[in-house]
C-alpha cells in the first residue's frame, strides 16, 4: 500500500486533536485515548482488530470497578496492604477467567482496561461527584470512553494517509 500523505503527518495531527477530550466539557484524560490508540497497532492496525478490542475492555474496567469496592471494604476491617491484595488476586482470576470466553480474549486489551480504571480513579481524572460509589461509576465511565476512542484515532491514523493499492 502507497499512502498519499504520510502516517507521520496524519497521527501527528490527530494526536493535536485528541487533546480536545481534556476540554472540561469532556474532561476525559488523553493519555488512556492514547493507550486505546496503541492497542489498535499493537494488534494489527486493521478494522478487524476492533471486534477484538471492544468487547475485551468490559471484563477488565468492571472487574476493576468491583476491586476498588472490594478494596473500600476490605479496608474497614483489613491492614492496608491486605485489603489491597486479597481484592486484586480474587479480580485478576475472575479477569483471567474472561479471556476464556473467544470474544473477551485479547488480554492486552483486558487488563490495560483493569488498569485504566485504577489509574482514572485513583488520579481523579474523572468529574467528581463527592459520592464514592458514584465516583467510581465515573471513573469507569470515563476511562471506557477514553480508552474507547483510543482504536478509533487509531483507525483514522491509517484512513486519513489515503492508502492505495501500488500498481505491478
Amino acid at each position: 500500500m502507497k499512502s498519499k500523505i504520510s502516517i507521520n503527518v496524519v497521527v501527528a495531527l490527530l494526536a493535536g486533536v485528541s487533546c480536545l477530550v481534556t476540554l472540561p466539557a469532556l474532561g476525559l484524560p488523553v493519555w488512556a485515548l492514547f493507550i486505546g490508540w496503541a492497542w489498535y497497532f499493537a494488534l494489527g492496525a486493521t478494522p478487524d482488530v476492533l471486534k477484538k478490542i471492544y468487547p475485551s475492555m468490559i471484563p477488565g474496567a468492571l472487574l476493576a470497578l468491583l476491586c476498588i469496592f472490594m478494596i473500600d471494604f476490605a479496608a474497614g476491617f483489613l491492614p492496608p496492604m491486605i485489603a489491597l491484595i486479597i481484592p486484586v488476586i480474587i479480580t485478576v482470576y475472575l479477569l483471567m477467567l474472561s479471556l476464556k470466553i473467544p470474544s473477551m480474549s485479547t488480554s492486552l486489551v483486558a487488563f490495560n482496561s483493569y488498569s485504566c480504571v485504577f489509574a482514572v480513579f485513583y488520579g481523579a481524572a474523572y468529574r467528581s461527584t463527592g459520592s464514592f460509589g458514584t465516583d467510581v461509576l465515573m471513573a469507569m465511565i470515563f476511562s471506557l470512553i477514553a480508552t474507547g476512542l483510543g482504536p478509533l484515532f487509531g483507525y483514522f491514523s491509517i484512513f486519513f494517509t489515503f492508502p492505495e493499492k501500488e500498481k505491478s
